[in-house]
């Protein structure tokens, strides 16, 4: 761990949750005096946002990139963002959700290096809207990042579909497709992976790209992964194995959604895709997904190609690390369902129709 985190400070149900785990051990003296000061400036903030975005419909027709953590799901959400016109939030909306609809984006465009791998973060780029949901101050698995003590008390809310109906998050979402009137949203994190019964309640006419990996890569890759934000955000220092239990549950969590999903949802309503394949033919499996979130009737496959020809000479896709599949029945579990899910969702059966069944 560095010696002094990076604290993230946001609403005051998030201020609150951070208080209540004690003293920090990564942060000054002072800084129970700036949570208490960002979460009152971010609730009167808050409050004004919310006056003007309330009257703005919320969207049917998200589509939603799923996956597991470090799955590629970074990759292609950027890929398909890069293809065409969509609601998207964007990297200094994610970060000042309270304020980001009272205020233009940044003169400046800045661009970072992401803490856990080779990818760049731009701030009018697109982003993951879980770091908006976590700033909002809604239950949410990246609260580990902050106190890696209650990472798995955090991921469990998530296994168990025990975080509520999100309504800040319902909130920002609908000032994201206000700002962008007539796009279709694009929304990508992981998180939401776990959250399907409650997205597709949400969403009647929301699809999803499911994009898998193998899962002793995804497992590896986890793990420095968190190490990496922990190392960046955290208050207080990461117990023993308490990264290495959180990615278990996960894993077991990841199966059972994938069982439900396999159980429940049409074909027209879920597309999957292989992360090697994404890496091996990019411009194939791009404009398979191109075609399959193409609800309307005609589709212009020559436009489709000169975008997703523009989009892959401006975003890389970074190979991943080779990793050994653990021995462990939880895993061979995933995997399996992973194959069911890779038979039933490949999209071979064409793209849907414009109305989508809710």
């Amino acid at each position: 761990m560095r010696e002094r985190a990076q604290p993230l400070y946001g609403a005051r149900s998030l201020a609150d949750w951070i208080v209540s785990g004690g003293r920090p051990r990564r942060v000054g003296p002072a800084h129970p005096l700036r949570l208490w000061w960002h979460a009152k400036w971010f609730e009167v903030n808050w409050r004004t946002t919310t006056r003007r975005i309330a009257a703005a419909a919320l969207p049917d027709d998200p589509v939603f990139v799923l996956g597991l953590w470090r799955s590629g799901t970074t990759a292609l959400h950027e890929l398909l963002a890069a293809c065409g016109r969509w609601a998207t939030p964007q990297t200094w909306q994610c970060f000042n959700p309270s304020t980001c609809f009272l205020s233009g984006p940044p003169a400046e465009q800045a661009v970072a290096r992401r803490p856990m791998d080779q990818g760049r973060i731009a701030t009018r780029g697109p982003q993951e809207d879980e770091f908006a949901l976590l700033l909002l101050g809604e239950p949410s698995a990246y609260r580990g990042f902050i106190d890696p003590r209650r990472l798995r008390e955090c991921g469990q809310l998530l296994w168990s579909g025990s975080e509520g109906p999100l309504e800040r998050w319902q909130l920002f979402l609908r000032g994201i497709a206000a700002a962008s009137p007539g796009a279709r949203p694009l929304l990508k994190s992981p998180n939401h992976t776990f959250r399907l019964p409650l997205l597709r309640a949400l969403f009647p006419r929301a699809q999803f790209i499911w994009i898998g990996r193998d899962t002793g890569e995804v497992l590896a890759s986890n793990r420095r992964m968190w190490h990496a934000m922990m190392d960046l955000y955290a208050l207080w220092d990461c117990p023993p194995q308490a990264i290495e239990g959180f990615v278990q549950d996960m894993v077991r969590a990841c199966a059972a959604v994938l069982g439900r999903c396999l159980e429940e949802m049409p074909p027209e309503r879920v597309l999957w895709v292989d992360f090697e394949q994404l890496h091996a033919n990019p411009k194939e499996v791009l404009l398979r997904v191109l075609r399959f979130i193409d609800t309307s009737p005609d589709h212009d496959s020559e436009s489709a190609a000169r975008a997703a020809d523009l989009a892959l000479s401006r975003i890389a896709i970074h190979a991943g690390s080779r990793a050994p599949l653990p021995n462990d029945p939880d895993v061979h579990e995933l995997e399996a369902a992973m194959a069911a899910a890779r038979q039933r969702f490949d999209g071979s059966a064409g793209p849907p129709t414009r109305t989508l069944p809710a």
